[in-house]
């Protein structure tokens, strides 16, 4: 498929996505899914060649995210040098500036090393990496994050780190499945999306059981989003969502 043949999809879809605005949220998630999809061909196949004038930034982007439950603040170091103090559970902290190399991570708390890792950073991208799973199981989960959002659009991905919920499915409220089977430790796609504020559910994936309302989740635009469900399902740490930008 050419790039004329993308936008032309892009423009259909697009239609068929404002048509349904209203009408059938559904539908309109579908439709304008597939609008973003083929947007991102259309744009992808009329960049300039790879050789094009660009200031690509060296370094790479690194922030961190507390989801592990019942674990109180910790400190990170990255590279044996401090970059974040007292980070508590549900937090997130700002990024720093990373180099595109093998970067040693080591968490924290009173002055003792909890546990520690590495993390392969490619040059120009941005990560997050989640403090994450129980006391006796902890581990760091790296995702890579992308801010880019088509002007006046926004996007959304689902993160799952509660480390005993089953696989679960983010579903329009009583409506059809967004995203799939996303197990522990699992990160959904990218969706793009109209900005508006919709109902959202976590449900055991395969089946009609929530998990965890989520309710008035309001998209703005130019804003991509990740939703994080951390906590535990049983006793402990209550399930709840948390939202990252980007």
């Amino acid at each position: 498929m050419n790039h004329d043949e993308n936008y032309f999809l892009a423009g259909q879809y697009q239609l068929l996505a404002d048509y349904y605005k209203y009408l059938d949220p559904q539908r309109h998630i579908y439709f304008y899914n597939m609008h973003y999809h083929h947007l991102q061909k259309w744009v992808k196949s009329i960049q300039a060649a790879p050789n094009r004038n660009t200031n690509e930034r060296e370094n790479s982007r690194l922030r961190f995210l507390h989801a592990s439950p019942g674990i109180m603040a910790v400190d990170v170091h990255v590279n044996n040098n401090p970059v974040w103090k007292d980070l508590r559970y549900t937090n997130s902290s700002s990024y720093v500036d990373i180099k595109p190399t093998n970067n040693k991570i080591e968490i924290y708390q009173n002055g003792q090393k909890l546990f520690d890792g590495t993390l392969q950073a490619n040059t120009g991208k941005t990560y997050t990496v989640a403090i994450a799973g129980t006391k006796d199981k902890l581990q760091l989960i790296p995702v890579e994050d992308d801010a880019s959002v088509p002007q006046s659009e926004s996007k959304l991905r689902f993160w799952h780190l509660s480390p005993d919920a089953p696989p679960v499915d983010i579903a329009v409220k009583k409506g059809d499945v967004v995203f799939s089977d996303i197990p522990y430790s699992g990160i959904s796609d990218y969706l793009g999306l109209t900005p508006m504020t919709v109902d959202l559910e976590m449900r055991v994936s395969g089946t009609k059981d929530i998990v965890l309302p989520l309710n008035r989740i309001s998209l703005k635009p130019d804003v991509a989003y990740t939703i994080v469900a951390v906590g535990l399902v049983k006793n402990g740490t209550p399930l709840e969502a948390i939202f990252l930008v980007p």
